[in-house]
């Protein structure tokens, strides 16, 4: 019912504004009409009693002066000849009733009941200005009331015909005027609903609504044009996306520069397999052996188009539905999918180890590299993504340390190697918190072996559980996993206050040189001003420290180590060459630089009284570092023979387990300090 009477469409609203203004019309026209007809009636009906009574207040008043009652009556018993008229009376001016002419419908009752309905008119009954009494005339209103009546029930059925014209009007109307706009409308829901933009509305006139429906159809039109180049703009985005999709998804999981799968590929690819039931596989990893070289020497597109090159051939070595895959740099892993047995994997191994091996051409420049290789198998080795990456990565680097270009299988004692170095890594970062770590002197003595000029600090690790370990236990992994510099600098701050001790127990300078590791000395030089200040610190005298370096470490002539070296010289800091002779031997640097001393290598040493070609080149060696104006230390010297050889050479320093072993700071003391200050005095 209440939707029923919703004004929601234009057929409802406009029914319902014409059916408004036709009632609202009749009903006012009606009602003044009405009103003003029973005005009317009223003032009619008072104005003709009015003028009856004043034709008779005459006559009345002339009996009424002779006290004549009867002629009173007959006079005023003709009025009530009136329908309407409900009593006649005359009074004197005492108000006394004279005579009185009653209708047969008049009754008190009723007079008390209706007096809304009453009308009185009363009239004085004058005589040359004189007053005499009054004519009193009722009348009965009840005609009226019926006209009332009448003109009500009339109103009601002029309303009744105007709703029903208006409402069959508005019919009409609705078919003539709005059947164009509701087709319209029609039309419009269709296309909504359908979405199909082809369809148009007739035009069904030529007023305003058919210029309407022109321009409807028009915009269709635009529409449909819009949608049609919509549709085609879509098509091509659509296709760009997935081209670009596609070009995501070898980004994603290719590597850019061999074509190869990359990491992320890899690793998915080892969890699917993982996830197969009953699968088995083996998993190779590769690292190229000299390509940091060929990068160095030859430029980095030299080396990209070489790993292009070695992607290539290790395609060839495996088969279709094995897996080739660049994780990054020069590592590159194989999955040979069901191959679960050692020679089946080996087999694979040597030809990828034997593909590599063969010289590459790379702009007529021939390239050699070679690949070490490590080997491990699920889930025999591993049930993990994780596990098996890792074991690979182990055997890889076993075969590294093995010598490379070769392979490598996984065994549990490459993990117990791997876990213990962990745990070596994890001990050495305790020992440096809780100062387990203590510096051994070993003397360097004169070259006839009689006292002790110089000492090298050595350090120890004062282990809790595994007692004195030597530096070659740790100071390698120390190095390779960035934890040399911390030692070092404990090294270096504890060399110079023994240092300062020995001189202030003695009075003398007994030189310490101390082992300084090529991943201690940054380009910067900031190395170079700790050091100076750790001396300034303890106010050490000139020529006190001593840093041994490799030679390898002054090879390039434009390297900034070389001024840095300069400067430590200058502030009195000596600089020695350690184990001269293994490495590049070059004499260049020995000229440009200010080289305090050079040490011989043991190697050389240790064949002196057997090998004539090892006299000659530590005799070379001295008798070369003599002109440059360089002392000479021997290490290693350990027998007699050496002893008296290296004497009858020159050689300014020995040092060796002949003269003294390394020995703690406190024993060095004993022997060295505290016996050559009592000497002293």
């Amino acid at each position: 019912m209440k939707q029923f009477f919703a004004l929601n469409t234009i057929s409802k609203k406009l029914q319902f504004i014409l059916m408004s203004v036709a009632i609202i019309s009749t009903l006012t026209v009606t009602s003044i009409f009405s009103a003003f007809e029973l005005s009317s009636a009223k003032r009619e009906q008072v104005e003709s009693l009015q003028s009856l009574s004043q034709m008779l207040s005459p006559n009345i008043t002339a009996a009424l002066l002779f006290d004549d009652q009867d002629a009173i009556q007959e006079l005023i018993n003709p009025i009530l000849l009136r329908s309407d008229v409900l009593s006649i009376t005359v009074t004197n001016i005492e108000d006394i009733v004279l005579a009185q002419a009653l209708s047969k419908r008049f009754s008190t009752n009723n007079i008390d009941n209706d007096l809304n309905n009453i009308t009185q008119v009363i009239t004085p009954l004058t005589l040359d200005n004189q007053h005499y009494g009054d004519l009193h005339i009722s009348v009965d209103d009840s005609l009226l009331t019926e006209r009332v009546k009448f003109y009500g029930q009339f109103i009601i059925l002029i309303l009744l015909s105007s709703f029903i014209a208006s409402f069959f009007l508005s019919l009409f109307l609705r078919r003539k005027f709005l059947s164009p706009m509701l087709y319209l409308a029609n039309i419009s829901q269709k296309i909504t609903v359908s979405q199909d933009y082809s369809l148009r509305a007739k035009v069904q006139s030529e007023d305003e609504i058919g210029q309407l429906t022109t321009y409807f159809n028009s915009m269709l039109d635009n529409i449909e044009q819009r949608e049609s180049l919509l549709e085609s703009e879509v098509k091509l985005r659509t296709l760009e996306l997935e081209n670009a999709n596609s070009q995501l998804h070898e980004f994603a999981y290719q590597d850019g520069l061999t074509q190869l799968p990359n990491r992320r590929y890899f690793y998915e690819k080892l969890q699917s397999l993982i996830e197969v039931d009953d699968m088995v596989f083996a998993l190779i990893f590769i690292d190229l052996d000299g390509f940091k070289e060929v990068n160095d020497t030859l430029g980095h597109d030299y080396g990209d188009l070489l790993l292009h090159q070695v992607a290539k051939r290790l395609r060839r070595c495996v088969r279709d539905h094995d897996t080739v895959a660049r994780l990054g740099g020069d590592e590159f892993t194989l999955i040979l999918q069901n191959v679960s047995d050692l020679t089946q994997a080996s087999a694979i191994a040597e030809n990828v180890k034997n593909s590599l091996m063969q010289c590459i051409s790379i702009k007529e420049a021939q390239v050699n590299v070679t690949g070490s290789i490590g080997l491990t198998f699920y889930p025999a080795d591993g049930q993990s993504v994780e596990a098996l990456v890792k074991h690979a990565d182990q055997a890889m680097y076993l075969s590294k340390s093995k010598g490379r270009n070769r392979y490598e299988f996984f065994s549990h004692a490459i993990e117990e190697q791997a876990i213990e170095k962990r745990r070596l890594i994890e001990e050495i970062r305790l020992a440096l918190k809780l100062n387990q770590f203590v510096l051994f002197y070993q003397p360097i003595f004169d070259q006839f072996g009689l006292k002790a000029e110089k000492a090298e600090a050595l350090i120890r690790w004062n282990h809790p559980q595994r007692g004195l370990i030597g530096p070659n236990e740790f100071i390698p992994v120390a190095e390779q996993n960035g934890l040399i510099e911390d030692i070092g600098n404990w090294v270096r701050d504890q060399a110079i206050e023994d240092a300062a001790y020995f001189y202030q127990l003695s009075g003398n300078i007994m030189q310490v040189s101390v082992n300084t590791s090529p991943l201690q000395i940054d380009p910067s030089g900031l190395w170079v001003d700790e050091w100076i200040l750790a001396c300034n610190k303890h106010r050490l005298p000139r020529d006190t420290m001593i840093i041994e370096v490799t030679e390898n470490t002054l090879m390039d002539p434009d390297s900034p180590i070389q001024q840095q070296m300069q400067r430590l010289n200058h502030y009195g800091i000596d600089i020695a060459i350690d184990d001269f002779g293994v490495g590049y031997s070059s004499l260049a640097y020995l000229q440009r630089l200010d080289i305090d001393i050079l040490k011989i290598d043991r190697s050389f040493i240790q064949h002196m009284e057997t090998n004539e070609s090892s006299i000659a080149l530590v005799r070379a060696i001295i008798t070369m570092a003599h002109h440059l104006k360089v002392k000479v230390v021997a290490e290693g010297v350990e027998t007699e023979g050496q002893h008296k050889l290296l004497e009858q050479l020159s050689c300014d320093y020995l040092q060796g387990y002949l003269f003294a072993k390394p020995m703690p700071t406190q024993d060095f003391i004993d022997r060295y300090i505290s016996s050559a200050a009592l000497i002293h005095v």
